[in-house]
């Protein structure tokens, strides 16, 4: 896989809303999985953020913010 084909494959943290690569994600255990999906985080205080209430962060209320 290329860098090009990497940036294309882009997934958005749900807490922040910053797009994140998921496979560096994977590789930086900064995943997680909720109701059968698989969810993927810049860093470790997004994860931790979503682990406490993933359903905060996925109700159509949520503006994901930086």
């Amino acid at each position: 896989m290329t860098d090009l084909d990497q940036r294309m494959d882009l997934e958005t943290d749900p807490v922040c809303g910053m797009a994140v690569t998921p496979q560096d994600a994977r590789a930086d255990g900064l995943t997680a999985a909720y109701q059968g999906r698989d969810y993927f985080f810049c860093g470790r205080g997004c994860l931790l953020d979503f682990a406490d209430d993933p359903a905060r962060f996925l109700g159509p209320d949520h503006v994901p913010q930086m």
